[in-house]
């Protein structure tokens, strides 16, 4: 009676296994260019103009959509025989490199104040072309079609869960302000216990006496709350049937809380990294997608702790 559930989890495994090391590089080759691009037109106020406000939302869309997609496959129990990494991979990365390249010379501009819509639009076609670039880069073309072949429905549902996430999203992100003064506070009082002290200048800036930073809804923790959220309802739905129901919702504020809590600790090393060695790390880093990194290594430890303890005995 045992030995089905465990040759059933092996396979799902294997499953998921050739497509997870590639959605793992495409996620860095993600997290990267974001890191790249996102701090300079965020810091120069450019984010609220000429469509660049799209951007946040819909890379948080593309990460839930992938790690959708990859939960989704292992779910289904169908293999597909991925092509090996091929020299044309470089190519396509090559590409990739110089679309965001493009991006980040068409961004200067913008910031050097060139005005019309030639700009603009070159920044936003070397943006997603990038992605289309970086997505041939890891998985090549004749992989992304045997993929689209093999997974079509499971493609589909994907991109309405995305779609649904996206609404998601923005539906909750009126939340962004209770929490930044939350964290706001949180960061002040860690700041003093360390012999660094400041003030705050409403509503939700804190001053040091090297430099003044806002908490602002990329400190929130909004983003990855809403992550977390639709991926624990996503795994949910999936495996409910496995689940101790009590063990599962039992869990969830608590992970939830966790969750906030190293957002909070996030802002702090870095806002002390920027007051003990460069202030330029706290306004650039704040801005990049590296609390998607954070996001993704405490994801990756609930589940690997937790999944296992809400399952039925």
């Amino acid at each position: 009676m045992r030995t089905k559930p465990k040759q059933k989890s092996s396979f799902h495994i294997k499953t998921a296994a050739p497509l997870l090391t590639r959605a793992a590089v495409f996620l860095a080759i993600f997290i990267v260019f974001s890191g790249l691009i996102g701090p300079p037109i965020i810091s120069h106020g450019l984010v609220d103009k000429d469509g660049f406000q799209i951007y946040g939302g819909a890379g948080k869309a593309l990460l839930f959509g992938v790690l959708a997609l990859l939960l989704l496959i292992q779910r289904g129990g169908k293999a597909i025989t991925l092509k090996r990494w091929r020299w044309s991979n470089l190519v396509w990365l090559a590409l990739a490199v110089v679309a965001i390249a493009g991006a980040w010379c068409g961004v200067g501009k913008l910031i050097s104040g060139v005005h019309g819509y030639s700009w603009p639009v070159f920044v936003h076609i070397c943006l997603l072309s990038s992605i289309v670039f970086a997505a041939g880069a890891v998985f090549g073309p004749a992989n992304l079609r045997a993929l689209a072949k093999a997974y079509k429905r499971e493609l589909l549902i994907s991109l309405g869960l995305s779609v649904v996430f996206y609404a998601f999203l923005y539906a909750v992100y009126g939340l962004w302000q209770v929490l930044a003064a939350i964290v706001l506070h949180s960061v002040q009082w860690l700041m003093n216990r360390v012999g660094v002290h400041s003030y705050i200048v409403p509503p939700r800036t804190l001053v040091f006496d090297k430099f003044g930073i806002d908490i602002a809804e990329f400190c929130s923790g909004i983003e990855s709350i809403a992550l977390f959220t639709a991926i624990y309802a996503l795994v949910g739905v999936l495996d409910w049937q496995r689940f101790d129901h009590r063990r599962y919702l039992w869990i969830f504020p608590t992970g939830l809380i966790v969750l906030f809590g190293f957002n909070i600790l996030r802002v702090f090393v870095l806002i002390l990294g920027g007051y003990y060695i460069n202030p330029q790390i706290a306004f650039s880093l704040f801005h990049t997608y590296a609390g998607m990194v954070f996001f993704i290594f405490y994801s990756i430890l609930f589940w690997v702790v937790s999944y296992r303890w809400m399952l039925k005995d």
